[in-house]
């Protein structure tokens, strides 16, 4: 039995295809765990606005779901992280209070709440950043989700399509 050296470019390959439909969309997430089960918060849409973000603006992130409950006291907790070949490296993580992003007390049912500008002058000159959201309080994580942004020169998506479909191909 041979031993193949293709398997260290087959991890980037199912991990561009992981989140491929993300930059394609803009509005595709998945859960951090790929099942609401373990999550409190049952969330239906990320909407990234502009979508896709360019070099010269920023971008505010609104997130939509339902829930049974939150906890008081719990946290938004926003990690923005270079997409790279290998491990994602954080770029930066920012924390919020959920009380300032939704009126409190959260009571069951739908919710919504808004993180803008999330991006620093610094990230904007990336490309592609895997984004985590999480909402979580001092024992657990209620909420979490990642998806992937791309930040372009000038709005154009051309370039994302075109590999999309060279990838395709193969």
């Amino acid at each position: 039995m041979s031993i193949s050296h293709a398997h260290p470019l087959l991890l980037p390959l199912l991990v561009s295809l992981f989140f491929l439909p993300a930059v394609l969309g803009g509005n595709n997430f998945r859960t951090c765990n790929g099942s609401y089960e373990n999550y409190r918060v049952n969330v239906e849409t990320v909407k990234i606005s502009p979508y896709p973000v360019t070099r010269s603006g920023n971008a505010d992130i609104t997130i939509t779901g339902y829930t049974a409950r939150i906890s008081d006291g719990s946290v938004v907790e926003l990690t923005i992280a270079k997409a790279s070949a290998g491990d994602p490296k954080t770029s930066s993580i920012k924390t919020y209070n959920l009380c300032d992003k939704v009126r409190c007390p959260i009571r069951p049912g739908r919710f919504s709440f808004t993180l803008s500008k999330i991006f620093s002058n610094e990230e904007l000159k990336g490309r592609i950043y895997v984004i985590t959201v999480r909402i979580k309080d001092a024992k657990d994580t209620s909420m979490c989700v990642v998806f992937l942004c791309w930040v372009t020169d000038d709005g154009s998506t051309s370039l994302i399509r075109q590999s999309a479909t060279m990838m395709e191909l193969e």
